[in-house]
């Protein structure tokens, strides 16, 4: 599914209009009435509001949108309606003026939060069952200003269930750390995902997210020039093509991980491991030769090569993981410049993206296609000079500029997690868990990355198939056991990893 920032969705709404001739009431009454039915069919779901329904509607398209659904729902019988202006009436000439004139015909109270009315609103908002925010939309350029931010606060200090549609009112691309927006349960965005939705700082204010389909004729969504899409299971399900039956473990590729240190000997363990359980056929692990002896136990199908720092013929591997756990000496420093000239796809992940950083410093480093970055936003903030809030704020150009310039493929990770190529594609990974907030659930995803990246997978299907897949596994744990280790994640790769049915040549093409 298709990812489009604010710019590209007047686009498409524009062309819409001009090309297929769908007028804009149109437009506004297929959006509304699909939002009404996953109200029907996801909120209310035999279980019909047991207090008043308040729709908030703003002066433009989203506003109209809401007085779409609130006619909707009087004619599927809701009675106890009543809908909140909160920027005056929209005007008359304005398909949202339109549906405003249909509601008040249809006997559906109408107040002004902004007249006389003001006080009636805020005790109708106060005990309503459900609010649904049509205040702003996609085009708002910056912070929401009163009175229409303090109507934004009383919402979110109401009982109510909180509906937003298409995003929630304060959010946009423009949306920044603190600024005041409608905090939704529920997300009903029109037919495409918006990428403000997935920004780090407000996505916590956007509920779970459901897309409304059936609204712009699909030719619009289907072009090649859209770079964003979500990281789903359909995309999933054409990345993970199925193994060859004839292949054999040469075949399945050879990763070799120089991981670990005094101290942090189960950062390699883990992201060997994982890589092991990734589809690689065989994994080496470097480890220090005063570790060694400590470390024979704990591995089975992974090999431990005990090594004092020199540089390691690579004649026998065809992909490297280095960086979890495993220090940031000038030694390592050095190693990683070596291993870095070889030739060979990679994962780089914790230490490694630290190195990376301080080698970038003394001259200008390209990873020429074949590497896999995965920092987490403090690691990603020193490779890039710049502070984790600003990062964070906006993180996809950063992201695409630093896959550009470094010529790799970057995993930003965290509650959303993007994955960015040197030519400009991004995805996004809504993933929203919690649990997956535990020491070493990264060294487990730079594994994984490996392991299909040995396997035969290209690095931006390796980042995107790892991301996604690891993210399932880390939704089952929670659901069957609440919070859990990272080792607890190590049975499932296999399984995630296993049986595919897609084509990979198709995958970047839907």
């Amino acid at each position: 599914m298709k990812v489009v920032d604010s710019g590209r969705m007047a686009a498409i709404d524009r062309e819409a209009q001009r090309s297929f001739a769908i007028p804009e009431i149109v437009l506004m009454e297929d959006a509304g009435r699909g939002i009404f039915e996953s109200v029907r069919d996801i909120v209310w779901n035999g279980a019909p509001p047991r207090g008043p329904v308040v729709f908030l509607c703003g002066r433009g398209n989203n506003g109209g949108d809401a007085l779409v659904v609130a006619r909707h729902c009087r004619l599927a019988g809701i009675n106890d309606l009543a809908v909140v202006l909160g920027a005056g009436e929209p005007p008359a000439e304005k398909p949202a003026g339109l549906h405003l004139k249909i509601v008040r015909s249809m006997g559906i109270r109408v107040l002004d939060y902004t007249g006389s009315e003001s006080r009636q609103a805020q005790a109708l908002i106060k005990r309503s069952h459900w609010l649904i925010d049509g205040l702003l939309g996609t085009g708002l350029s910056g912070e929401v200003r009163s009175p229409m931010s303090r109507l934004i606060r009383l919402c979110n200090e109401a009982s109510a269930f909180r509906i937003a549609v298409d995003i929630p009112s304060g959010i946009g691309d423009a949306y920044r750390h603190g600024y005041i927006a409608y905090r939704a349960d529920c997300t009903l965005t029109v037919q495409v995902p918006k990428l403000c939705l997935y920004l780090p700082y407000a996505r916590g204010y956007c509920g779970t997210i459901h897309t409304i389909a059936g609204v712009f004729p699909p030719q619009l969504l289907e072009t090649e020039d859209i770079p964003g899409r979500l990281i789903d299971r359909s995309l999933k399900q054409r990345l993970l093509v199925p193994l060859n039956p004839e292949t054999h473990k040469g075949g399945r590729g050879h990763v070799a991980v120089f991981a670990g240190s005094e101290g942090t000997t189960g950062a390699a363990w883990l992201s060997s491991t994982a890589a092991a359980r990734a589809r690689a056929g065989l994994v080496t692990l470097f480890i220090d030769r005063e570790l060694y002896g400590s470390s024979l136990s704990k591995y089975g199908s992974v090999m431990l090569r005990a090594w004092r720092g020199e540089a390691p013929e690579l004649d026998r591997y065809n992909t490297l993981l280095v960086g979890p756990g495993w220090g940031t000496s000038d030694q390592r420093q050095r190693i990683l410049g070596r291993l870095l000239a070889s030739g060979l796809s990679g994962v780089l992940d914790a230490d490694g993206i630290s190195l990376l950083a301080r080698l970038r410093k003394e001259g200008g480093v390209s990873l020429n296609g074949r590497w896999i970055l995965t920092p987490h936003p403090g690691e990603l903030s020193r490779l890039l000079g710049t502070g984790i809030r600003e990062l964070l704020e906006d993180p996809l150009p950063p992201l695409l500029r630093t896959a550009a310039e470094l010529q790799a493929i970057v995993v930003l990770k965290g509650h959303c997690s993007y994955v960015a190529s040197p030519e400009g594609r991004y995805g996004i990974l809504d993933g929203m868990n919690p649990a997956m907030a535990t020491g070493g659930s990264g060294d487990v995803l730079a594994g994984m990355c490996a392991g299909l990246l040995a396997s035969g997978c290209t690095p931006e299907d390796a980042a995107t198939l790892a991301v996604r897949l690891h993210s399932e596994i880390g939704r089952k744990l929670y659901e069957q056991n609440g919070c859990f280790l990272a080792e607890d994640m190590l049975p499932a790769v296999s399984a995630a990893c296993g049986q595919g049915q897609g084509s990979r040549a198709e995958a970047w093409e839907r």
